[in-house]
């Protein structure tokens, strides 16, 4: 089911889900034009699942949306520490991308063959650089390893993925209004043994 929530994204309910889970989903792929420079479009998020998508040259291809949920339960007793009992949990993975997959996708699924990474990029176009063409820029990295597909699901033009995560590390990067890098932080977990490191956040 799609709910109107926006003129750039619907939300879209996974089938099947209890309690529901509603995912952004982009009404177009693309960012859009940048008419005063080269009038080209890019993608502003993408999606690389080891070499499954895209091609081999640009491996990546275009995230309709996308779900990541990290969690910890608590006790009603706030005034206590709950780091020694409380476990950080990850929940399913679920992203939308073009049906075209669907038969690569599907067979990792039967087989049950791992996906050594599940990086989701966001890039946008920065103003003030000395080139003559504007460049994507990253700005968030999501890199999600030792994942295993536990769901393809068909909504019309889109495949709905669900994958179990079992690591992941996020890079961010911070710019100035000239568009020069002005900081990087990255954080990273390993959830199937919890260890997690906070390093280098502006």
């Amino acid at each position: 089911m799609d709910i109107k929530s926006d003129q750039d994204y619907d939300l879209l309910e996974v089938p099947g889900s209890n309690p529901p889970l509603y995912v952004a989903v982009l009404l177009s792929m693309h960012h859009g034009e940048d008419d005063e420079n080269s009038g080209t479009n890019y993608w502003e998020w993408t999606i690389m699942m080891d070499l499954l998508l895209g091609s081999l040259l640009a491996p990546q291809t275009a995230l309709f949306g996308w779900f990541a949920e990290s969690s910890r339960s608590t006790g009603p007793d706030v005034g206590n520490q709950l780091f020694t009992s409380a476990s950080v949990r990850h929940s399913e993975l679920v992203v939308v991308i073009s049906d075209t997959y669907l038969p690569k996708l599907e067979s990792k699924l039967v087989k049950g063959d791992p996906i050594k990474e599940v990086i989701i990029q966001h890039a946008i176009q920065l103003g003030g650089l000395p080139i003559p063409i504007p460049v994507p820029v990253p700005i968030q990295i999501n890199i999600f390893s030792h994942c295993y597909i536990t769901s393809v699901q068909r909504h019309l033009d889109y495949l709905i993925v669900s994958l179990r995560v079992g690591a992941k590390r996020v890079v961010c990067t911070a710019f100035d209004q000239k568009g020069m890098p002005k900081g990087v932080g990255t954080y990273e977990i390993d959830f199937r043994t919890y260890g997690q490191d906070a390093l280098g956040f502006f």
